[in-house]
């Protein structure tokens, strides 16, 4: 048995104060619950960190998530030149002008995925896939904040969305 769910390790826990024992939740010496941000392997019961991939004791895999088929199938490119994109390029935006009023910040510009429709001296003019279902000009000029209204003109952040079989094409 491991030292963790030992008496032992019961009595660890305790002095880290990772157990608690309060009136409406009362635990016994016998069920030393896993800390936070740790995973138990099924098969030898070793903890192990959050974002193991296999048991430090006995190699099992452990299960994830499976991926989509997007996520399996496309790859995102972060360093790119904007100005380069072509007609029917699917990019994924983020961030972009906002507005601060009172100390809120107010996010005013456009996120999602798109396909580019063309390029012009200000932006970018795309056709929204998902949330963003109609035209819209995503921007990338320089910062500037707008006098009249207040609200500050800022780029967006963008992501080149490929197909993993293109990109191993061309390499």
């Amino acid at each position: 048995m491991n030292a963790f769910f030992s008496r032992s390790g019961v009595d660890k826990c305790d002095k880290a104060g990772i157990i608690e024992e309060t009136e409406h939740n009362k635990l016994f010496r016998g069920d030393c619950q896993m800390p936070k941000g740790q995973k138990t392997c099924s098969k030898c019961s070793t903890a192990n960190g959050p974002r193991a991939f296999v048991c430090k004791n006995c190699n099992q895999q452990f299960a994830f998530k499976p991926k989509t088929k997007e996520q399996k199938t496309t790859k995102l490119i972060r360093d790119f030149n904007w100005r380069e994109l072509e007609r029917g390029d699917k990019i994924k935006v983020s961030g972009g002008p906002y507005f601060v009023s009172n100390g809120d910040f107010i996010p005013m510009g456009y996120r999602g995925k798109f396909v580019v429709e063309s390029i012009d001296a200000q932006g970018i003019r795309a056709w929204g896939l998902d949330k963003q279902s109609g035209f819209a000009h995503i921007y990338m000029g320089r910062d500037i904040q707008n006098n009249d209204t207040g609200i500050w003109k800022v780029k967006h952040k963008i992501l080149k969305i490929k197909r993993k079989d293109t990109i191993q094409a061309t390499n």
